[in-house]
């Protein structure tokens, strides 16, 4: 029952971060001003759709013959409570999804994104790839050595302009062996 490991690791990373600052239950940020914002979600987990070949930023990695059938390859799952997009390698070796960005993002403004991958289990050593493109430009990239431990991928961007609602993110990921990723969020906030 692997669901329940990777979780608990999530949980244990939200509350060792969220206890440094007693105020935090009366609303205050550290500085004692107002509230700091909350990250905003800009992606639904259950509303990725496959990306057209036209469309696939990716498309240069896409080996020739590829089955990813949704529900065994990839699909929208509760991930210990977290809703996220998960891709089973051992059914799915390469896939792009995308779907159109749900809020606007200022320029200035910092986009994180967070995936799981349980361990990485290959017959041959590969190199497994995650990336994130928005409006066709790839903005964040994690690359593992598999074989590999489990790891949260956590890290993002200063954007560099705006972005407006409706502009399509794509999701990608490719590896060889039996593995599962697991997207938890792309989000944005003000810049640290």
């Amino acid at each position: 029952m692997r669901w329940f490991f990777a979780p608990g690791v999530l949980l244990a990373t939200t509350v060792a971060s969220g206890c440094a600052d007693p105020r935090a239950d009366e609303g205050e940020s550290s500085s004692g001003g107002a509230p700091e914002p909350e990250p905003r979600q800009l992606v639904d987990a259950y509303a990725w759709l496959t990306a057209p070949p036209e469309r696939d930023v990716f498309v240069g990695d896409k080996p020739e013959a590829v089955e990813c059938p949704p529900v065994d390859g990839y699909g929208a799952v509760d991930f210990g409570g977290y809703p996220a997009f998960e891709v089973h390698t051992d059914f799915c070796d390469y896939i792009t999804v995308e779907q159109p960005l749900g809020e606007d993002v200022a320029a200035g403004e910092f986009v994180n994104v967070r995936l799981w991958h349980f361990d990485l289990n290959a017959a041959e050593p590969a190199i497994g790839v995650a990336a994130v493109s928005i409006d066709g430009e790839v903005r964040w990239e994690y690359e593992v050595e598999i074989p590999g431990e489990g790891a949260l991928a956590s890290s993002g961007w200063v954007t560099d302009r705006d972005l407006a609602a409706g502009t399509w993110v794509q999701f990608h990921v490719h590896n060889h062996g039996v593995n599962s990723w697991n997207l938890i969020e792309i989000t944005a906030e003000p810049a640290p």
